[in-house]
């Protein structure tokens, strides 16, 4: 809302960096986000926030986890050894976490 608004102005031609400051305190964080915010309105024509991806495991993951006996660690190395894009251990800890606290369990070995 605060982005459709400041494009607002700007297209009236009022918006002036006062406005992005005070925008910028009410949403409670950096006038250089604001401006990439205004940016990113601009360029590609989408006020609100960019869809983030979840990070889903895969049946084959979820074996692979079985097999290192829960070991996020072991998958995670599982994953570099075998190319591709692999996230961070950090990220695969978070999704093992989530998965397991929705009733999802790694199969027996």
């Amino acid at each position: 809302m605060l982005v459709a608004r400041l494009l607002e102005l700007e297209a009236a031609g009022a918006l002036t960096t006062a406005h992005v400051r005070a925008g910028a305190r009410v949403g409670g964080v950096n006038v250089r986000m604001v401006w990439r915010w205004l940016d990113a309105a601009r360029t590609e024509g989408r006020v609100e926030r960019r869809p983030r991806t979840r990070l889903e495991l895969s049946d084959q993951m979820w074996e692979a986890l079985a097999q290192a006996g829960g070991n996020v660690a072991a998958l995670h190395r599982h994953l570099k050894a075998a190319g591709g894009g692999v996230p961070s251990l950090a990220s695969l800890h978070r999704a093992v976490r989530r998965d397991l606290q929705a009733g999802r369990h790694a199969p027996l070995p």
